[in-house]
């Protein structure tokens, strides 16, 4: 992957599966497949030739968030409506508390998480909108909750560890932001640097190779590309809103981790685009 790449037309975006209840959080399952939420608490199942089933329903009734694969096969869900983060047992369809405190204080809105090197898992609690009450929790390895980071504060959305290891990158949705925080010798967060502002609403971030990012946005509906060489490139976009619909969260999947997959929020389908980016494994714990 070069530098930069065209834009690509909306032409060139296709339809991957069809009947999906409203979602945002899509992640990769063990076998390649991609496993994403709902609206009203449905987990899906959709797999690589496009059949699309529901696979479970969280104790909740509310919309489902991030989503992370773990190494057993199980995933990790942000449940903002039960302010709780489940462990969904998808073999035995079960579901556990993973996380729904830090410090004996309840959560607000766990969003988005993703583990980082050393086995713990760090999530977005995003607080209230426009609030700039948000903040950054980890879970260790043991199970202890602790607060990570507040000074992502301005509703701290999607993040996903770095290519490298070494840091994790945050979006700030309001106001739009790129941010990078630096993983410490002792698993503690550094100061968040500011990469990148938007006039936009940025919602998930994909890890690339190569330093890029792909960045999707809530609105405008606009999936971009960044880079510290090439800055900020709008890959697709859509004024009007019915092929790139809302595109919260993106999935670089296939033999070569280049055909980036999105559920598109305001509409009741999963879309796909062949691009020349290659994705970075997530690490599973």
């Amino acid at each position: 992957m070069g530098e930069t790449e065209m834009q690509h037309q909306l032409s060139d975006v296709e339809n991957f599966a069809s009947g999906i209840d409203h979602s945002e959080g899509i992640c990769e399952a063990l076998d390649g497949s991609l496993y994403l939420g709902g609206e009203v608490g449905q987990v899906y199942r959709l797999s690589l030739d496009g059949v699309l089933e529901e696979i479970g329903q969280s104790p909740g009734t509310g919309i489902l968030l991030g989503l992370s694969i773990r190494k057993d096969g199980s995933l990790l869900i942000c449940d903002p409506s039960e302010k709780t983060i489940w462990a969904f047992d998808v073999k035995n369809n079960s579901w556990s508390v993973f996380c729904n405190q830090v410090g004996g204080q309840p959560l607000h809105t766990p969003n988005w998480g993703c583990f980082l090197p050393d086995g713990s898992y760090v999530f977005s609690d995003s607080g209230n909108w426009k609030a700039a009450d948000g903040k950054l929790c980890r879970v260790l390895p043991d199970g202890t909750c602790e607060l990570w980071s507040d000074k992502c504060n301005h509703f701290p959305n999607g993040l996903a560890l770095s290519e490298d290891g070494l840091g994790i990158y945050v979006l700030e949705s309001t106001p739009g932001k790129l941010l990078y925080v630096e993983i410490l010798p002792d698993g503690s967060a550094g100061i968040p640097t500011v990469l990148c502002e938007f006039d936009a609403v940025p919602d998930g971030v994909t890890v690339a190779e190569d330093q890029n990012l792909l960045i999707s946005c809530y609105r405008p509906d606009t999936i971009y590309s960044w880079s510290p060489h090439a800055g900020l490139q709008i890959l697709v976009e859509d004024p009007e809103g019915t092929v790139v619909a809302a595109p919260t969260n993106t999935v670089l999947i296939g033999r070569n981790r280049s055909t980036l997959v999105w559920p598109n929020f305001a509409r009741w389908n999963v879309a796909r685009l062949e691009t020349n980016f290659v994705g970075v494994p997530l690490l599973k714990f």
